[in-house]
């Protein structure tokens, strides 16, 4: 009975006083503080929580007040209503939430970061891009190719899925050439760095998250940073760098 009195949001001494109330009916305030052992003031208190539990009601005789729990019965109403309710809320907020994001102060928000380890941890990620519309990434095919079980059609392969749209700056090296002759495409763009600049990470970088994949001799991991703001500033760096790339 305890577990059950914790979900309806009862604290033991208002479940105690409930208990109590439905041994003694209807009861004026000072005899409900009596019989629960409960100083008269601290007794209000403990009824407004039942109340706003919807689980006592109140009724006048004599010009005085009584209190008495609800048939226990009507309990389960009770909770029917506040389900009702609870999807109303739902619904009311899944409408209003472009309005509200778009009143969001990104600064305020600590951006979410999760690590990842492992090629079947890091494989999730790139296919988790087959739900982005819209991303790019800083990619090396030589690095990719040595330690991910994985053939360079992954990211080709989830934008032909998802008829999203990619663009791929690229370490320049063989693989990387036989890779942009094979996959360029108008939602598949890829540019080259110039020679010599490299890296031995990739970066993806989608609306509200990054991604970096990092490289060991034989291994892999990777650490998504969720934040719209952090996302931004990479974009405008990534844009900056496609502007200046040859074709």
């Amino acid at each position: 009975m305890n577990t059950l009195f914790s979900k309806l949001g009862l604290t033991k001494k208002e479940a105690d006083v409930f208990l109590k109330l439905l041994s003694l009916g209807g009861q004026p305030v000072s005899v409900i503080a009596k019989h629960a052992g409960i100083p008269r003031s601290s007794m209000y208190f403990v009824l407004e929580k039942l109340r706003e539990r919807r689980l006592i009601e109140e009724f006048e005789r004599a010009g005085v007040k009584y209190v008495k729990c609800i048939p226990v019965r009507d309990i389960a109403t009770v909770l029917k209503a506040e389900e009702r309710n609870l999807q109303h809320t739902l619904a009311l907020l899944e409408e209003q939430l472009p309005a509200l994001e778009s009143l969001e102060n990104t600064l305020s928000v600590t951006p979410k970061v999760k690590f990842s380890e492992g090629k079947d941890a890091v494989m999730k990620i790139y296919e988790s891009l087959s739900q982005e519309k819209e991303f790019c990434t800083f990619f090396n095919p030589a690095v990719f190719g040595t330690v991910v079980d994985a053939s360079l059609n992954t990211i080709p392969a989830i934008l032909r899925e998802s008829g999203g749209r990619a663009r791929e700056v690229v370490v320049d090296s063989p693989e990387a050439r036989q890779y942009q002759k094979k996959f360029h495409s108008e939602r598949h763009k890829i540019k080259l760095l110039s020679k010599g600049a490299t890296f031995l990470s990739d970066c993806i970088i989608c609306k509200d998250r990054i991604c970096m994949v990092t490289y060991g001799e034989n291994q892999v991991a990777a650490i998504e940073i969720f934040g719209k703001t952090l996302a931004s500033t990479h974009q405008t760096m990534f844009e900056e760098l496609w502007r200046h790339l040859p074709a």
